[in-house]
């Protein structure tokens, strides 16, 4: 059973014996705060607990998507139509609890690109994780709607891809995010219109793609999703999730 996410608390006492009184305080702010100062916790058997780790620094990334080769390349799903919910699983080891420690995969880089040399021609979309590869999920649905709120998300086109990652994480302890780098929501290739982020709610990570399809029509179009472990240049890796959308 998924345990929910809880903010991190950090608590503190220090027993004063020459007077008989105790003191205790808490340090850790809620959801969005800054992060904790280094510290201990005291166990009920005199042992001290380091805090969580933090997510670690992160190299700058460039602006434009990295071109090192990837390693372990696969195509995660081959060209079709997802009108069913299609779910690619990476299970975690061991199995993870909230608040994660170590931390999830978690995004750092959104990156698009135009295919036309491609055959067929299409867009894409990738997805840029660390740690590991999350498990993910996707379906075209008539709307696009937010983690935990259920709004609709506000996307150009006229057909929708909704894409869920799960057991994935797109802000530190801390509440800050860890994304460094990502396109304009307007996308504008001929079929891959746009995207949006729907949330980040108790490790479940939402994004819709609007793409364009012939006025109406009651086509959508073909996609394919992929998975490559890519260098970052330093003795790390990006674990990448890419979604390609046929030119219509």
């Amino acid at each position: 059973m998924r345990m929910r996410r809880v903010p991190l608390f950090l608590f503190v006492v220090a027993a004063f014996t020459a007077g008989g009184c105790a003191q205790s305080g808490t340090a850790g702010p809620g959801e969005g705060g800054a992060a904790p100062a280094p510290s201990a916790s005291t166990s009920a058997t005199g042992g001290a607990k380091p805090i969580e780790p933090a997510l670690p620094t992160e190299p700058a990334l460039p602006a434009s998507e990295p071109t090192a080769p990837g390693l372990e390349y696969r195509v995660s799903y081959d060209w079709g139509v997802p009108s069913n919910r299609v779910t690619v699983t990476h299970p975690l080891t061991p199995p993870i609890a909230w608040p994660p420690e170590p931390p999830l995969p978690y995004l750092v880089a959104i990156y698009v690109g135009d295919h036309p040399e491609g055959n067929p021609k299409y867009g894409r979309i990738s997805f840029y994780f660390r740690g590991a590869f999350p498990s993910y999920n996707f379906q075209y649905v008539r709307q696009v709607l937010s983690e935990g709120r259920g709004a609709p998300i506000s996307l150009e086109g006229n057909s929708f891809l909704r894409i869920q990652f799960v057991d994935a994480q797109t802000r530190d302890l801390a509440g800050h995010s860890t994304i460094k780098v990502s396109p304009h929501s307007h996308i504008g290739f001929p079929s891959l219109k746009s995207y949006g982020f729907g949330g980040d709610f108790e490790g479940y990570v939402t994004y819709g793609l609007g793409t364009q399809v012939a006025p109406d029509s009651d086509q959508v179009l073909a996609i394919r999703t992929g998975e490559l472990r890519k260098p970052d240049g330093s003795g790390g890796f990006y674990y990448v999730v890419h979604v390609d959308v046929q030119n219509g």
